[in-house]
């Protein structure tokens, strides 16, 4: 005879092959405390004994879950306990759930089920917060959106600035331009001030332009807001860069505050990032390339995010990829170390700087592409030459006279 135990949110029921209840075990008052566990697939000790007390009765105890099978071990052994995944009477049991649940006790399901998982979401969201890489995921995405508005508006600013102030297009230092513009605005103040005194640009005093003060104060304002938003990012990044450096201090190393935070955000955390292998790593950010590669057949991208890397970004284009592959390997590392070891290994750069030499070294030139018909042979047949082919379109285009062809 066979017993079958299906997990359910009010708890654990089996059933006889008949399809009728033969045992239970009830979470009532518990059940959040039970639900958490069964989400975190742990073995409980209440359902220990109740596979317990049906292989008192019955030959086999199947196990409707999703846990590991390892997590039954220690019943294995006895060699009348399976676990399945799915099972019929699972199936049963869901499909005459309020009638079931209705037969094993008093409490309203709809109510219950409602006030459990609404304690359980209540919880996630709070130890999601508590970890460090939700605090790096939403810095590193508003870092991001600050760096594209604030280059959008220090453009309309340059635009707007430059009837009264041409000389300051030179300035390429979109922050210390906003600046200039937030604090002193007019030419004169510009001038008296001598904030261009170690820079390459300088206002020529005999430049004039009639402006009002009502049209300075409102540039002014919109300067000062455009500041903000570099003082915010600097802000933004210098948290960043102290963040990674507590949260994952082999990937500074690696890979420096910024792409390991962006890396990090892209794989929605630290331990989804260490548990890709290297050549994911090394191809995230270029999702687009790789699906127009599988499409169309183009070549594959090299590098996605890890192009950012200073290592790459700085060598010659013929070393990137293999350049990349080897960052996206000691990335990978430096990732699996802080995610599951804690262990900081200093000797993770130096290794990586030392592999970067050998590859440059190795390729100090780029590589001529070998051509593949040479390689792939004649196959018995001899290349035509130009003489030969202009022969055989002469002769197509010869016209054939009346009598050379029949229908």
């Amino acid at each position: 005879m066979k017993a079958f135990i299906t997990t359910t949110s009010f708890g654990f029921i089996a059933l006889d092959e008949e399809f009728s209840i033969v045992d239970k075990f009830l979470f009532d008052e518990r059940q959040v405390e039970f639900l958490e566990k069964v989400e975190k697939r742990e073995l409980t000790d209440e359902e220990v004994e109740l596979i317990g007390r049906l292989l008192e009765d019955y030959d086999e105890v199947i196990i409707e879950t999703n846990k590991s099978k390892s997590v039954y071990d220690a019943l294995f052994d006895q060699g009348n306990v399976f676990v399945e995944n799915f099972t019929g009477h699972g199936d049963y049991v869901r499909a005459n759930f309020d009638e079931i649940i209705s037969s094993l006790t008093d409490v309203d399901i709809g109510k219950s089920l409602n006030s459990s998982y609404n304690i359980l979401a209540s919880r996630k969201i709070r130890e999601s917060v508590k970890t460090n890489d939700v605090m790096i995921v939403e810095t590193i995405n508003s870092l991001d959106e600050i760096e594209e508005s604030s280059g959008k508006l220090i453009e309309r600013l340059r635009e707007w600035c430059t009837p009264i102030l041409p000389e300051l297009d030179k300035l390429h230092n979109h922050e210390l331009y906003s600046r200039i513009i937030a604090e002193y605005t007019s030419r004169e103040n510009i001038i008296e001030s001598n904030v261009l005194d170690n820079t390459h640009v300088s206002l020529n005093p005999d430049y004039s332009v009639d402006i009002g003060e009502a049209d300075l104060m409102i540039i002014r304002s919109f300067a000062k807001s455009v500041y903000s938003l570099y003082e915010t990012r600097n802000t933004l990044e210098e948290f960043i860069d102290s963040k990674i450096r507590e949260v994952a201090p082999n990937m500074y190393d690696v890979a420096g505050a910024n792409l390991s935070a962006k890396l990090i955000a892209h794989t929605n955390g630290l331990e989804n990032l260490a548990k890709l292998p290297s050549s994911t790593v090394q191809i995230i950010g270029a999702e687009k390339a790789i699906f127009r590669h599988l499409k169309t057949g183009e070549n594959p991208p090299k590098h996605g995010l890890i192009f950012q890397h200073p290592l790459i970004r700085g060598s010659n284009w013929w070393v990137r990829g293999k350049l990349a592959r080897a960052v996206a390997g000691k990335i990978t590392i430096a990732a699996r170390k802080d995610a599951f070891s804690g262990d900081y290994d200093p000797g993770l750069r130096v290794e990586l700087e030392e592999r970067i030499d050998e590859i440059k070294k190795a390729h100090p030139f780029p590589e001529r592409k070998k051509n593949k018909k040479d390689d792939s042979g004649d196959n018995g047949r001899k290349k035509k030459g130009k003489k030969e082919r202009g022969k055989k379109k002469k002769r197509n285009k010869k016209k054939l006279r009346k009598g050379e062809y029949t229908y």
